[in-house]
């Protein structure tokens, strides 16, 4: 069981072993403890890794010169004997100063290469795991719109349920998805673990002034969904016409809306497609149609301005609408 712990963390398991070492979790205090153990050691691999280096991949350009610094403060720290012993041999475990030069050389461009590489492939792994749960999410979404005339879950343009992240408890009370999946494992929505439940419909609908903010900052767990649009001085929901371009859900966007999600890092975006493919984007503009996905095409996170004007808004945002006067 201790040789699933790492796949554990990664999320790499298939739902049978994640199941399963979940029910040891809960009943074996010894695995708890290395189960902790193993992810201090993977933190240390991803501090300052995720997103890192220039290009965004978790790389980092080592600073000029540091082998030959390195290689220098070897020698200048080795134990040099004035006359050398027999054989060339040094005193020190039969290492020699161009030995242990060399040796430190080896050691250090094996901590650059291998170490960012590891970062990456936890990086990678999580961007992964986050996209799958967009998938599933996205097979609920065609489900839904299959039943209901081609419509995806509306967003209502007032009214407590009024906000994108409504979504998630229509997906959720048609038992169409599990509340869980609505959570990207990177987001710091994650940290709570199973403290998450998405609200059900009638809760929001019934709930306290003071209670109704808290819930619906909850509903859309940690990916935004598309709002409506405004067209012939009518707000509309949108219809499922299995748009290769068109930008369904993503993982929420950060604050101040309208920039780089904070689920991983303000690295990219996952973001789920109308035909329902799943793609990871460093920018927040779609290619070719130049779409900016978090915001209108006049600027402001609310309704879109065309049915093609994706805006896709966090789960306590709201469809605000501007009706936007026809050209002369």
């Amino acid at each position: 069981m201790h040789d699933q712990l790492l796949g554990y963390l990664l999320g790499a398991l298939e739902p049978s072993e994640q199941e399963e070492v979940e029910t040891r979790l809960l009943e074996d205090a010894q695995l708890q403890d290395a189960l902790e153990r193993l992810r201090e050691k993977l933190a240390l691999l991803d501090d300052g890794c995720e997103g890192g280096g220039a290009d965004g991949d978790g790389y980092f350009e080592p600073p000029s010169g540091l082998a030959a610094r390195t290689c220098k403060y070897v020698a200048t720290r080795a134990a040099v004997t004035p006359k050398a012993p027999a054989c060339g041999l040094s005193p020190l475990g039969g290492w020699r100063v161009q030995d242990m030069i060399v040796g430190g050389g080896v050691f250090l461009a094996a901590c650059m290469l291998i170490f960012p590489a590891i970062a990456h492939s936890l990086s990678s792994a999580r961007i992964t795991s986050c996209q799958n749960n967009l998938r599933a999410i996205g097979l609920a979404m065609g489900a839904y719109s299959d039943f209901h005339g081609g419509q995806f879950p509306f967003v209502p343009e007032r009214g407590p349920l009024a906000v994108a992240g409504v979504y998630g408890p229509v997906l959720v009370d048609l038992r169409l998805i599990e509340g869980p999946t609505l959570v990207c494992p990177t987001s710091p929505l994650a940290d709570q673990g199973s403290e998450f439940v998405v609200p059900h419909l009638v809760q929001v609908v019934e709930a306290s002034a003071a209670d109704l903010a808290r819930l619906q900052s909850r509903m859309g767990g940690s990916y935004g969904y598309t709002l409506g649009y405004y067209v012939d001085g009518r707000y509309r929901g949108h219809h499922n016409q299995g748009r290769a371009q068109f930008a369904l859900m993503a993982d929420a966007p950060g604050e101040p809306t309208g920039l780089h999600s904070v689920n991983h890092g303000g690295a990219g975006q996952n973001v789920l497609f109308e035909d329902l493919h799943v793609a990871w984007l460093k920018q927040c503009r779609l290619t070719g149609c130049g779409d900016h996905i978090y915001v209108n095409g006049l600027g402001y996170v609310g309704a879109g301005i065309d049915a093609n004007d994706a805006v896709i808004g966090h789960s306590s945002a709201r469809p605000v609408t501007f009706q936007v006067a026809p050209a002369e």
